[in-house]
């Protein structure tokens, strides 16, 4: 009878609404509410590694947070390389306290931060070993373009080949036709749409072949319209 009513009671306990699995799933929390709660920075413990840049911290009081790394692009889940960034972002942060300095928060209420762990800023380290590269869609920081330059001169990484066919030509590359409409080394279309990512790619794209890239579009502005942004590693805005 003692046998059974300690099994009753641990059930009992599992199926609590107060156990700490429900409270961490209570605690999750938006970028906009961490950010009206947390502040611009603020630390925290990396509790999950999703892909190369994108983590989920665990705060002081018990919130996870989605942040998004600022100013980066890594491969897609499926795309060459994309296990190799998971991993190395993992080495670098999980389980560890990082510094987090958001700057955005994006349409999937994710935080856009710059994330820094034991010193070394994740953004800056995966674009130098090759793992990621400058989302010059949106950031015009001059030390991840230097690094990306080093990079695929150095053929780290994804630039092991040299430079990828569909990688952006920021010498060359036609002027865009529209507003809001990106450039790349053959804007014509059709585009492909990472369903998982909700990216899109140019047919000569490096990833314009991925496992998840079933979406199709005609124009960019079609693709745009569905939801899907445009791929830091193929685009660029003049």
């Amino acid at each position: 009878m003692r046998v059974a009513a300690l099994m009753i009671a641990a059930l009992a306990t599992t199926l609590s609404p107060g156990t700490s699995e429900s409270q961490a799933q209570d605690r999750r929390t938006s970028g906009g509410a961490a950010l009206a709660a947390l502040g611009r920075q603020f630390s925290a413990r990396v509790a999950t590694v999703l892909d190369g840049d994108t983590i989920e911290v665990v705060t002081t009081d018990r919130r996870r947070v989605r942040i998004r790394l600022e100013g980066i692009d890594c491969p897609e889940r499926g795309e060459p390389f994309s296990s190799v960034a998971r991993n190395f972002t993992r080495r670098l942060a999980f389980d560890k306290t990082v510094g987090v300095d958001v700057r955005d928060v994006d349409r999937y209420g994710r935080l856009v931060a710059r994330v820094t762990s034991e010193g070394k800023d994740l953004s800056l380290e995966l674009v130098s070993a090759g793992l990621a590269s400058h989302y010059t869609v949106f950031s015009f920081d001059s030390k991840l373009a230097a690094a990306e330059e080093r990079a695929r001169k150095e053929r780290r990484g994804m630039w092991v080949n040299g430079d990828l066919k569909g990688s952006p030509d920021r010498q060359s590359a036609p002027p865009s036709t529209a507003l809001g409409v990106l450039t790349a080394p053959d804007v014509s279309g059709p585009f492909f749409g990472n369903t998982r990512s909700r990216v899109y790619h140019a047919k000569t794209c490096r990833n314009a072949k991925c496992q998840n890239c079933t979406r199709e579009f005609a124009t960019q502005v079609e693709a745009q319209a569905a939801g899907f942004r445009a791929a830091g590693d193929c685009f660029r805005r003049q």
